[in-house]
């Protein structure tokens, strides 16, 4: 008898036909398994390719709007000479160094935008920018929708509105709009400047585009209304591309000490600006994000494809098995079901760059929604999909390799006997041989099936177990959300939970004639004052901007819980201390008695410096929001600034229409915001409701993941059983 022909691996037709016979004859368990790696891979590439985007996008949109290298910022209730803050640029050493310089007054106010029974009372402020030659030179501005300001736009009373706070209210492309003191202008556009990309407000908070509003009005007429006849308060500077920033920063402050001597400024980068670092560290954040999702549902793809491509190839075992014993080649028994898992791999790369196209496309029109931007840059990521593709290829094809040289090392008798008679009792199976299991055979059968292949069983189990990991990962990140936010309202609302928050206008002294008619308002039961200021903490590697409230411990109308040490010490000569939240105190690793680096502004003369010292924690209190720190408002000399105030906290009396007192203060000459306390978490409850559907896009990719592996393992098991 001859011996057969061996196959000639020069000749691909055959080999190809033959690998698409088995590819067809299990097309089902084909298409689910490279379905299960391209959602792992396709996922990450997505989420990956946002990232990229995003980076890309901010840095095109900060240069399409000229934004500003070094900012100029006058302290609070401190004003100069336009003129003479465009000086200091000239008279540096270098004044080629700059590019482009242009002054603003940045006056705080509260806004109206009510329109029929809907009440929109927030507060904001309008930037006056320098018109002359088309500007402003530096921090340009993007007219969304409407027109632009011209310069013959000033007296008229015409400004721009940002889109963050149009959109957020659903306002029309121009419309009127009132200041407090009963001031109307009219909005002729919606725009977006680079200092506003992100909305935060004088307070410290972030992502306040609902409750806090932004004009840009021309600088004659913020002068105007601030009563600062050619003053200005800030001065952005956009330097020449290549200029050693620190150099020409301190230039910068030298020639300003000259230009406007006695007058506290600050010069600061566009990398310590808090929206345009929030901006970039929101993307690294999100990225490490992203990538634990990403591993989660990529690992759980391993283990199915893993799984799955081996029971496939060990259903072949009988026909590799008759292979060897007629002398054909191992390699060549082996080439074929390698063959047929490199093209799940390929046809695995192909669906998941599909995937990765359309989690991209969802995921970067909601980062579009959340963030508009002049730019917005989104191409095809060469580098991110062919890291996927390489991805998804060596996770099938390892996949394959294992179980084929399984199969063709085992003598033939063995392969060619499969099946449940011929198969010895293997793994787990032989541990409850005696063990009496409650039912009948066919009621004990699911269960000794699944013993009988402990692989198989733990490998599904992991697969199906990852995307449950990543599902319930993502829902309670949800739930710890919203309890975060839970656990903040109750705290804030617990003794005065209708009570108003009041923002003046600058500084003022305890006690003042305003503070006084406030008290005298109808509707107001109690009015308390208090004093705050943003600073930083920090200790060690670990530093973030804070919000230091100056508060009564002992207020009648509200003041925070201490839970665990105890209020600062308020007696004559007591060391100032502060209470901080828990997850302050978590991430900088302090407890009550020990110390914090506190950065805060210190006042001199008519403005302030920044001074940094070690600070006391005395205490902890409940809410989670870290951003929180509160000082006895005796201890306020730690700053220079006893007895000032900027801040009232009034209690209605009960049954007072709440939209009704907030028009009476809103009317108040010298108010700049009046808002419910509630209004401070509902704002961050509706920023975690647009990030939310972020996550449904992950949820939706998880399920699909689950669903797609419990149905391969029932189908190939169901193959086996038939």
């Amino acid at each position: 008898m001859d011996r057969p022909r061996k196959p000639h691996l020069g000749r691909s037709g055959p080999w190809l036909r033959w690998s698409w016979r088995d590819l067809r004859a299990r097309w089902v368990q084909v298409l689910a398994i490279a379905l299960v790696a391209a959602l792992g891979t396709g996922t990450y590439v997505g989420l990956s390719a946002t990232t990229e985007w995003r980076r890309q996008s901010y840095d095109a949109s900060y240069q399409a709007l000229g934004a500003h290298t070094l900012k100029v910022s006058l302290s609070t209730d401190t004003f100069a000479p336009a003129d003479a803050l465009l000086g200091a640029t000239r008279a540096m050493s270098h004044p080629g160094w700059i590019e482009a310089a242009s002054p603003q007054l940045v006056v705080p106010v509260q806004v109206d935008a009510s329109s029929g029974a809907n009440t929109v009372l927030v507060p904001g402020r309008v930037v006056g920018v320098d018109l002359a030659g088309g500007g402003p030179s530096v921090d340009r501005i993007e007219v969304r929708s409407g027109r632009g300001l011209r310069a013959d736009d000033t007296g008229s009373g015409a400004v721009l509105l940002d889109q963050h706070f149009a959109r957020s209210h659903d306002l029309p492309p121009e419309g009127p709009i009132r200041l407090s003191g009963d001031r109307q202008l009219h909005y002729v556009g919606q725009a977006l400047q680079p200092e506003y990309f992100i909305i935060m407000s004088e307070q410290g908070g972030f992502l306040a585009e609902a409750g806090y509003a932004v004009l840009f009005a021309p600088l004659p007429d913020a002068q105007q209304l601030a009563g600062k006849p050619d003053q200005a308060n800030e001065l952005v500077v956009r330097l020449v591309p290549g200029t050693d920033v620190a150099a020409a920063r301190s230039e910068l402050e030298s020639a300003l000490r000259t230009a406007v001597p006695g007058t506290a400024a600050q010069v600061t980068p566009i990398s310590e600006d808090r929206a345009y670092r929030m901006l970039y560290d929101d993307i690294e954040g999100d990225q490490r994000f992203y990538r634990i999702f990403a591993v989660l549902i990529l690992a759980g793809a391993a283990f199915a494809a893993f799984n799955l491509a081996s029971r496939i190839v060990e259903a072949q075992r009988r026909e590799i098995g008759v292979g060897m014993a007629l002398g054909v080649p191992t390699r060549w028994l082996a080439f074929r079901p390698l063959l047929v898992g490199l093209e799940v791999a390929l046809l695995s790369t192909g669906l998941g760059i599909g995937v990765g196209m359309v989690i991209g496309k969802l995921m970067g029109n909601l980062v579009v929604e959340l963030f508009p931007l002049p730019v917005w840059q989104m191409p095809f990521e060469v580098g991110i999909y062919l890291t996927g593709a390489a991805v998804a290829i060596a996770l099938l094809f390892s996949a394959t390799v294992f179980p084929v040289l399984r199969a063709v090392r085992v003598p033939p008798i063995d392969a060619i006997k499969v099946g449940l008679r011929e198969t010895k009792p293997s793994g787990w199976a032989s541990l409850v041989q005696k063990v009496p299991l409650p039912g009948d055979s066919v009621a004990q059968m699911p269960l000794r099936n699944t013993l009988r292949s402990p692989r198989r069983t733990i490998l599904t189990a992991l697969g199906i177990a990852a995307a449950i990991a990543t599902l319930v990962a993502v829902i309670g990140m949800v739930d710890s959300f919203m309890h975060t936010i839970d656990i903040a309202e109750g705290e804030l609302e617990t003794t005065s939970p209708d009570r108003m928050l009041v923002g003046i206008d600058g500084f003022q002294v305890r006690g003042s004639p305003l503070l006084t008619e406030m008290a005298k308002l109808p509707g107001v039961e109690t009015a308390s004052e208090y004093l705050r200021v943003v600073g930083a903490a920090s200790a060690g590697d670990e530093k973030f901007d804070v919000v230091i409230d100056a508060i009564a411990f002992g207020d009648p109308v509200w003041a925070p819980r201490v839970i665990k040490g105890s209020a600062p010490d308020t007696r004559p000569g007591a060391e100032p201390a502060v209470v901080i939240s828990e997850k302050a105190a978590e991430d900088l690793g302090v407890q009550p008695g020990g110390t914090i680096h506190l950065r805060y502004p210190f006042r001199e003369g008519l403005g302030y410096r920044w001074v940094e010292s070690d600070v006391k924690v005395s205490g902890i209190h409940p809410m989670a929001y870290r951003f929180m720190v509160f000082v006895d408002i005796s201890q306020a000399s730690l700053m220079n600034l006893a007895g000032i105030v900027n801040q009232v906290q009034i209690k209605p009396v009960a049954g007072t229409d709440p939209a009704a007192l907030q028009r009476a203060l809103f009317k108040q000459k010298g108010v700049s915001s009046v808002q419910p306390v509630s209004a401070i978490t509902q704002v961050i409850r509706d920023r975690i409701a647009q990030f939310l559907d972020v996550l449904q896009v992950i949820e939706l990719a998880v399920l699909l993941l689950a669903v797609l592996i419990a149905f391969n393992s029932s189908s190939i098991s169901a193959d086996e059983r038939a």
